[in-house]
């Protein structure tokens, strides 16, 4: 996303956590380095964070060194992460106090679409603020104003109570007509032809990538977008119990997909 950002002439100051090679890698496409995310605030009209969840992005924002310290009167805020409506609307609160604007704007697509700008960005806020910063979220994928602040997240969290559920059930699907002899495929192409299609069997080898021990981060994040769909959830009064079973399961390992045909007689 980053380098979609700078490669469309946008100047742009990064920070990292942990990992240098990312830093670097953006340094010589251009960009500068800022050792907190207060020095990068301060050097920029908007600032974009994207890391992994409210008790991070609470660090980055309203921490000792985070975005708030260093933003300027008028300047921007846009949340791209992935996190619960509430926590972005006392973010929101928070910065209205320096007259900082604030969007989230979490994205669906995966790392193959973040590569070519192709990623869905559903947006929470003032549509005003939204068109001060289209054109920049626009060198990154396609925008949906979903309403109003926090509801980004609310769109987001439906795309992914979804997808985790289907790719869990797919997963499922796929491993018993493995194991009652099937071959894997010929079951794939099948589906993607039936009514069992969907964007995991559209995408079974990616999806299947993922499923590695210990897991990726990614597949670790299913379990954390989950809670926080089931927390509102339990609020509202309204069940998910099909949400509530693959949070479960996505706090254990990754689904195991057969090898070989093993029929169970």
């Amino acid at each position: 996303m980053a380098k979609r950002v700078v490669a469309h002439g946008y100047e742009v100051t990064v920070c990292g956590h942990v990992r240098r090679e990312p830093i670097e890698e953006m340094k010589k496409l251009g960009a500068k380095e800022g050792k907190t995310a207060k020095q990068v605030a301060k050097a920029s009209d908007v600032t974009i964070t994207m890391v992994r969840d409210d008790i991070d992005t609470r660090e980055v924002v309203l921490g000792p060194e985070g975005v708030l310290k260093g933003a300027q009167a008028g300047s921007g805020l846009i949340m791209m992460s992935t996190l619960s409506p509430a926590f972005c609307r006392e973010v929101a609160e928070a910065c209205k106090v320096k007259n900082v604007e604030v969007l989230d704007a979490p994205v669906t697509g995966t790392r193959m679409r973040a590569s070519t700008g192709e990623l869905g960005i559903m947006v929470g806020g003032d549509k005003r603020v939204l068109q001060k910063y289209r054109s920049l979220l626009e060198t990154m994928g396609k925008i949906i104003h979903c309403g109003d602040l926090g509801m980004g997240q609310i769109v987001k969290l439906v795309n992914n109570m979804a997808l985790c559920t289907n790719t869990l059930m797919t997963a499922e699907a796929v491993s018993w007509g493995i194991r009652n002899g099937a071959d894997e495929e010929i079951l794939i192409e099948l589906m993607k032809m039936g009514t069992g299609n969907s964007w995991a069997v559209e995408n079974w080898e990616f999806v299947k990538s993922m499923w590695t021990d210990p897991p990726p981060i990614t597949y670790l994040l299913g379990a954390k977008d989950l809670s926080y769909a089931l927390k509102i959830a339990h609020e509202i009064g309204h069940p998910c119990p099909f949400t509530e079973l693959a949070c479960e399961l996505l706090k254990g390992p990754p689904p195991k997909i057969p090898e070989r045909s093993k029929k169970i007689e």
